[in-house]
């Protein structure tokens, strides 16, 4: 009788193929892995004849998942996801939480989730967090792909495959440097603040998509802008010039308070949005993820507007 695949599959074979769909790179996944090109290929192709067909395409220098691998990709995660849901099972059996969790965020959040981290890891010494921090196109790509225990964002998508929670209050305001024209202004109108440049994010950030949505809502268009590619360097960069922008009020409060800053008073502003946990609804969270998600819901863990 034939012997049954699965019995010659190893846990390093689906490591290492993981890596690969990770990164669709032999080099990369090596780099991860700290092992050597040529032992990902040999294990990749280990692995392929023990499943019997190819994995993976080369087209040019591009590497495409096969039918079999993309069945393979499903597989492996589910398994390691079982793998870590028993770990964190088994350390439960001796009273305490202990395991890997990978959160990903929204990169405007990055001026929240630290610090809610670092009070929950001095709960549980034993957990290890890893923070991934991405605009608002490249969650939702990991959010489809499975690669997070949990995420947290805003505009979540009007879609039945997840499931979301909010749990803490999101402001965005217009800012801009304190000697702005408009800076001592009170009601001033979208049209009038749109004839000053902006400075925005790229095209998949959440922030940009908020407030190219409120252009739209008030029939307006933003024709002057430049693009930037972190809230960080549009803080920067808002020290000179009559440039605006549009920035969460956790990351400019206290330049504001001191002065270097100035929120601008349009009309509609400051716009309200809220933070979300976010994971696919088909994912079951193992206790580990559950803790946290609970633990970011808690009343008292958010206790005043972000």
């Amino acid at each position: 009788m034939e012997v049954s695949f699965l019995n010659r599959l190893t846990l390093r074979q689906l490591d290492v193929f993981l890596a690969v769909c990770q990164h669709r790179s032999y080099s990369k996944a090596a780099q991860q892995l700290a092992l050597t090109q040529p032992a990902v290929s040999s294990q990749i192709r280990s692995l392929e004849e023990v499943v019997g067909q190819a994995l993976f395409d080369y087209l040019g220098k591009q590497l495409f998942l096969t039918n079999a691998g993309e069945l393979m990709l499903r597989a492996a995660r589910e398994l390691k996801q079982r793998l870590v849901h028993l770990e964190i099972e088994l350390t439960e059996l001796h009273g305490r939480l202990q395991g890997s969790l990978n959160i990903a965020i929204e990169s405007s959040a990055e001026y929240l989730l630290p610090s809610l981290i670092h009070n929950f890891c001095e709960q549980h010494p034993d957990v290890d967090i890893s923070l991934h921090v991405v605009n608002h196109q490249r969650l939702l790509e990991r959010l489809h792909d499975n690669l997070d225990d949990l995420a947290v964002m805003t505009q979540v998508p009007d879609s039945r495959s997840l499931s979301y929670t909010p749990f803490a209050e999101h402001q965005l305001l217009v800012v801009a440097n304190a000697s702005h024209p408009l800076s001592q202004r009170q009601d001033i109108s979208l049209i009038e603040l749109l004839s000053y440049p902006a400075l925005l994010r790229e095209a998949g950030s959440g922030t940009r998509q908020i407030f190219e949505s409120f252009c739209r809502q008030h029939s307006c268009l933003i024709q002057r802008h430049r693009q930037m590619g972190s809230n960080q360097a549009i803080k920067t960069a808002l020290a000179n010039g009559e440039h605006f922008a549009i920035l969460p009020k956790a990351m400019v409060s206290n330049d504001i308070a001191a002065g270097r800053l100035a929120a601008i008073a349009v009309v509609g502003f400051p716009i309200l949005r809220s933070w979300c946990t976010v994971y696919p609804k088909a994912k079951h969270l193992n206790p580990l993820t559950k803790a946290f998600h609970d633990f970011l819901h808690q009343p008292s863990t958010v206790s005043k507007p972000i």
